[in-house]
């Protein structure tokens, strides 16, 4: 069977509060047709983001969903290959135009283990970011701050010959009346620090299997990242 009921990558089925409450948050930020678009840099950005020059994008963690006439909601993982085939191509282009390459990704198993930590703990870190890009702007401006990091990953990075990070994550779900996503994009130096978040939902367009519809929602999440004149 090609779909099924959706759970977390923690087993969590959708009726667990801790994802319900998750999904309660994006869908409320989303109705009403409304789309949702944001961005968070880290304090030093302008000047650590001149240094990135090869990326790698850690394998898309995006969920292709789809609703049910009868309401409920099942998991598409024939879809993944498609849409995150197009993730990776909008990225590469979005790349292209700051000067920045994406490298292919060329694993073997310590590179596989080390991905699977890398992604378990940016998860928990997103959560963090997540909050605080919005978070009432009210408190100090210390608090504020945009400051996270996942270690250090230059090892990896020496590896892998880049000395970049992108992480692209978030749902997409697909119904007989339309379409509702919510896609976050990430991109580290090979410190490990966090330079650009950025946070983008939309209820319009096609579903991320259409390459256009790839392509234009990594645009409007790199619109924060500077572009080059060359």
């Amino acid at each position: 069977m090609a779909g099924q009921c959706v759970r977390s990558k923690f087993g969590l089925k959708t009726g667990s509060p801790r994802i319900c409450s998750v999904w309660l948050v994006c869908f409320c930020l989303l109705a009403g047709g409304c789309s949702l678009s944001a961005q968070r840099v880290h304090p030093e950005f302008d000047t650590r983001v001149k240094t990135l020059k090869r990326a790698v994008l850690v394998p898309p963690d995006v969920s292709m969903l789809e609703l049910l006439p009868s309401g409920l909601i099942r998991q598409r993982s024939d879809w993944d290959s498609e849409c995150h085939r197009n993730l990776q191509n909008a990225v590469s282009h979005q790349l292209q135009h700051r000067r920045c390459s994406l490298q292919p990704l060329v694993t073997d198993a310590d590179i596989e283990r080390d991905f699977f930590e890398i992604q378990a703990l940016y998860r928990l870190v997103q959560k963090s970011m997540w909050q605080q890009t919005f978070k009432s702007a009210n408190g100090s401006q210390s608090a504020r701050t945009f400051d996270y990091s996942l270690g250090s990953i230059e090892a990896l990075m020496n590896r892998l010959g880049a000395n970049a990070l992108v992480f692209v994550s978030g749902y997409d779900r697909v119904s007989a009346v339309g379409r509702k996503a919510l896609i976050k994009l990430a991109i580290t130096d090979e410190s490990g620090t966090i330079l650009y978040y950025a946070v983008r939902g939309t209820i319009q367009g096609n579903d991320l299997r259409d390459p256009v519809s790839a392509e234009h929602i990594l645009h409007e999440l790199f619109s924060g990242f500077p572009r080059t004149t060359q």
